[in-house]
């Protein structure tokens, strides 16, 4: 019995060796390929514990090979975990293991994975570990079926012991992945905060001393424009020059719009209606541009929000979303009520964005058209986050991107909401 024990600390350990792997390749700023490092610490995770395996009483041997393959795949990639289980297949061939049912175990583990796939990684930590805990529990359960049929009934508390600690080391990995990954998201909203403090000081400071010459010379070009004795070139570059200052001013606009204090102006408004209102008003640019505007709009929806401020952010991204479409196409408006809110979808088929370019949205000065600055959504962001509000962006390169605007619906409304479930529920 000591001897198990030993071997299932240091299984036990083994383990914990991929959730601190984890915390120190991502959270240390070194030179090196944290991706490369981390699925090398997989698979000498894998090697350790498949080499010197678990020693039950009548001398079965049972070891954690399961947990690295499961990290693999949902905290790497599925490419990665096909990997993994080469290496498997590779490892049970040389230590005399049987290569078919390793091939065909982890073949089922893996479909099952695929399909559990996307409710892992749209869950929050106590989903996945609910799902990881139903996961292994079907493995226990299957090994002391087999167990029972051998009449081996020596072997089970053994075996609840090994599953109970096995668990416990998969959910503490899963746990510090996922405090690491929430802290460096917590890092990456500061710095984004930082930045954010840092424009509106600039702005409250710059922006209206620039302001005034501006508006000054643009009175002057438009002056110009009107002599009669200008040349076809001349005028030419009095237009473009137009344009520019009008550039320059909507810039100058959005940085004011950054140093203002809020104005907690908030009220309800009708979204269904604000909604239509900006269908028609993009309408006709988005016509210039061969594109067409669909929208499934719920009726009777509202929200607590500044009226001007929510126009804006709205406007702002059928804009991006017309612009990210040169060669035309259906851009979807979407809005509808569930339990948790309201839900705005706004979808292009443009260009779309790799991930790269996802992780940098939001941020001041990026921005992935010619002339943009980034502030119109940096500015959205900052907005939907006022309105308790939040801000998912979904994108394929050469597919399209979509904007989805979680909202709340007001206290009053989302109380008589859940009333009026609850009461069908009970009824029905």
């Amino acid at each position: 019995m000591m001897s198990f024990i030993k071997d299932l600390l240091l299984h036990f350990s083994i383990i914990l060796f991929l959730g601190f792997m984890y915390n120190f390749v991502y959270m240390q700023k070194l030179r090196i390929n944290y991706h490369l490092v981390f699925i090398i610490s997989t698979y000498i995770t894998l090697f350790v514990t498949v080499i010197f395996p678990i020693q039950f009483v009548d001398g079965s041997q049972y070891d954690l090979r399961f947990l690295p393959v499961f990290i693999s795949f949902f905290y790497i990639s599925p490419n990665v975990c096909l990997g993994l289980i080469g290496f498997l297949t590779l490892l049970s061939s040389l230590i005399g293991g049987s290569v078919l049912m390793t091939i065909l175990n982890y073949g089922i583990v893996f479909l099952s994975f695929m399909l559990l796939k996307k409710a892992f990684r749209n869950g929050d930590i106590f989903k996945r570990i609910s799902l990881a805990f139903s996961i292994y529990l079907i493995i226990t359960s299957t090994r002391a079926a087999l167990l029972l049929t051998q009449q081996n009934t020596e072997q089970l508390p053994y075996l609840l012991v090994f599953s109970v600690v096995a668990f416990l080391a998969l959910v503490l990995v899963i746990y510090i992945i996922e405090m690491t990954n929430f802290q460096l998201k917590a890092m990456s909203e500061l710095h984004k905060a930082e930045k954010f403090s840092a424009i509106s000081q600039l702005a409250a400071s710059v922006a209206h001393e620039i302001r005034n010459p501006i508006t000054t010379i643009k009175g002057f070009m438009q002056v110009l424009k009107g002599e009669e004795n200008l040349t076809s070139s001349q005028n030419m570059y009095i237009e473009i020059s137009l344009q520019e200052l009008d550039r320059t001013q909507t810039i100058i606009n959005n940085f004011l719009s950054l140093a203002r204090p809020n104005s907690h102006q908030f009220g309800e408004i009708n979204l269904s209606l604000v909604l239509h209102e900006i269908t028609e008003f993009m309408r006709p640019y988005s016509h210039y541009s061969n594109i067409e505007i669909i929208n499934e709009i719920e009726q009777g929806l509202t929200i607590k929000a500044d009226p001007h401020e929510f126009r804006q952010v709205i406007v702002n991204l059928v804009k991006n979303g017309i612009e990210a479409m040169p060669k035309g196409g259906i851009f979807y408006i979407k809005a509808i009520k569930d339990l948790k809110g309201v839900r705005i979808s706004l979808q292009d088929e443009g260009i779309g964005m790799d991930q790269t370019q996802l992780k940098r949205i939001g941020n001041p000065y990026y921005s992935t058209k010619e002339k943009g600055t980034g502030l119109g959504l940096m500015i959205s962001y900052d907005i939907i986050q006022r309105m308790k509000g939040e801000m998912v962006v979904e994108s394929e390169l050469g597919k399209g991107t979509t904007f989805t605007l979680l909202l709340p619906i007001p206290t009053s409304r989302a109380l008589l909401v859940g009333i009026f479930v609850s009461l069908w529920c009970v009824f029905y």
